[in-house]
């Protein structure tokens, strides 16, 4: 099986090739846990608004599927002295591509067929945190948020999920059928300021969280190998998050059942 891998790094790379099984995931896990930009505590406007466009690549364990979509975000923020709370939309529509080019009988008793198929989904996320504001005010420890998105999924690839999970499975193929998926966990997070410019800054943001239940949503093949189990209790997602003069930049990176990475441009309303 040789899938095409788009945008990820070479450890990503390395570790997708732990074995042959071949598993249908939601596409949008490991980029449904998006960044949320926020005002920093000495700011005087505290309410910001984000519209943001992303390109978004994974690949399911084991290299089995991958994935390439576009996502429209837009998100509102809130930040008090000592806590803050954000909450927003996306949408996301792509291809999920998979399956092995052999199509002879034997071959498809152990893989699936080749396939391209369309994907689209929506989704809510929501996060809510505490922080401390450095004495000159250039830093925000935002240091614990609870996180939660929560994305609902179509398209001909879920279609296609579905087909799979309800009939005879191939040998080495493990199939979930969510279309509904709830992620939550813990992020924390630090931003900081330039001292000659407070519109430019930076940030970095460490999410831990899963998906409740996940890996009980999988009906298997005989002889596949189980690396879904304990994916659903923990998973990660790091983020740089840059902005300057309203306009801002976002990359992130996640093993979050799916190994993903996903870069965005946005703007900001106050």
């Amino acid at each position: 099986m040789k899938p095409k891998i788009i945008a990820l790094s070479s450890l990503l790379f390395l570790t997708a090739f732990t074995s042959c099984t071949s598993y249908l995931t939601p596409a949008i896990m490991g980029n449904n846990m998006g960044y949320i930009p926020k005002a920093m505590g000495a700011d005087s406007i505290k309410t910001l608004t984000t519209i943001s466009a992303s390109y978004a690549g994974s690949i399911s364990p084991s290299a089995g599927t991958d994935f390439s979509f576009g996502m429209a975000n837009i998100s509102q923020s809130h930040t008090f002295e000592k806590w803050n709370i954000s909450y927003g939309a996306f949408g996301y529509a792509g291809k999920a591509s998979g399956g092995d080019i052999d199509n002879s009988a034997e071959n498809l008793k152990n893989y699936l067929p080749s396939f391209k198929k369309s994907i689209s989904g929506a989704g809510l996320r929501f996060s809510t945190g505490l922080h401390n504001t450095s004495a000159n005010g250039n830093t925000d420890f935002r240091y614990i948020n609870f996180e939660n998105a929560l994305s609902f999924e179509g398209g001909d690839y879920t279609k296609f999920r579905q087909e799979v999970y309800s009939n005879h499975i191939p040998d080495y193929v493990s199939v979930s059928n969510k279309k509904t998926i709830w992620a939550t966990g813990l992020s924390t997070e630090v931003i900081w300021r330039a001292r000659r410019d407070h519109e430019i800054r930076h940030a970095f943001r460490l999410f831990i969280g899963g998906t409740p239940n996940f890996a009980n949503s999988f009906r298997s093949g005989s002889k596949t190998i189980d690396v879904i189990r304990g994916k659903n209790s923990m998973g990660w997602v790091f983020n740089y998050f840059l902005y300057i003069h309203r306009f801002s930049l976002s990359y992130e990176m996640a093993d979050n059942v799916n190994y993903a990475q996903k870069i965005s441009f946005g703007y900001s309303f106050r």
